[in-house]
C-alpha cells in the first residue's frame, strides 16, 4: 500500500498534463492550479492526517514512519513532474532540468524506505541521530520544547552551536518516552552495556511508564528523574 504513495501522485500529474495538453496546448496555468491541487490533496491525506502521539514501543532504534516517508517521496516526485510539465507547457523546456532537484529528494526518500535507515539509534557508546553519532559524555541535556501543536525534542551537544532536534513527522515514536529513555541513559551510565538487549528495552520501557504513572505525569515537558 506504501509504494502506491510514492507513485500515484506523479501518475496523477502527468495524468492532468495528457489531458490539459489534448485539450488546450497553452495550459500552463489550469495545468499548475491542477498539479498544485494534486500535491496539496496528498499533503492533507498522509502528513496533516497524521496521528498526533506515536505509541510507546520498547526498543532501541526508531525509525521514520514508512507511510509518510513514501507520501513525501510521491510528493518530491510529483512535484519534479510538475516543473518539467510546466516547462514544457511555458516551452521553455530548459527549466525543466529544474526537476533535477525534487526528483533527487524522491530517490534519497525512496532509498530510506527500502534500507530503513534508522533516524535515532541508542548504543552502549552514545546515540546516532540520522547517521551522525554523539557520545553519551558529549549529551548534556535532553528537552521537550515547542507546544501540543508543533513539538520537538531537543538533544543538548556539547561542541553544538544547536540543539539536534527530532520532530514527531521525522521519527515514528513518542517524543516524550524518547526523552525519559535518552535521559535515563544519559544519567545511568551503569546501566548502558545493556543496550541493545531486547530484554533490557522491555525491563527500561516499563520502568520508565512505570515512574511516569507514579508520578501523576501523564504529559511532558518534565522528565522522570529516577534515583541512581
Amino acid at each position: 500500500m506504501r509504494w502506491l504513495w510514492v507513485v500515484v501522485p506523479t501518475l496523477l500529474v502527468g495524468a492532468a498534463a495528457g489531458l490539459i495538453h489534448a485539450v488546450a496546448s497553452d495550459g500552463f496555468i489550469l495545468f499548475g492550479l491542477l498539479a498544485i491541487a494534486i500535491v496539496g490533496l496528498g499533503h492533507v491525506l498522509t502528513d496533516l492526517r497524521r496521528r498526533e502521539e506515536p505509541p510507546v514501543r520498547p526498543g532501541f532504534e526508531f525509525f521514520a514512519s514508512p507511510p509518510l516517508v513514501a507520501a513525501r517521496a510521491g510528493r518530491a516526485f510529483a512535484l519534479a513532474a510538475t516543473v518539467a510539465a510546466a516547462a514544457l507547457f511555458a516551452g521553455i523546456p530548459t527549466v525543466a532540468l529544474l526537476a533535477g532537484v525534487p526528483a533527487c529528494v524522491g530517490v534519497s526518500l525512496v532509498t530510506r524506505l527500502v534500507r530503513g535507515a534508522s533516524v535515532l539509534r541508542l548504543s552502549p557508546g552514545g546515540v546516532e541521530v540520522r547517521g551522525r553519532r554523539y557520545t553519551w559524555e558529549a549529551l548534556t541535556s535532553v528537552e521537550l520544547n515547542g507546544d501540543r501543536a508543533v513539538p520537538r525534542l531537543d538533544l543538548v551537544v556539547a561542541g553544538e552551536r544547536r540543539p539536534v532536534t527530532l520532530r514527531p513527522a521525522g521519527v515514528d515514536a513518542s517524543l516524550l518516552f524518547l526523552m525519559d529513555l535518552l535521559g535515563y541513559y544519559q544519567t545511568h551510565g551503569s546501566a548502558r552495556a545493556a543496550i541493545g538487549d531486547p530484554a533490557e528495552a522491555v525491563r527500561v520501557h516499563g520502568l520508565l511508564l512505570s515512574a511516569r504513572l507514579a508520578a501523576g505525569l501523564h504529559g511532558g515537558p518534565r522528565p522522570i528523574l529516577l534515583a541512581r
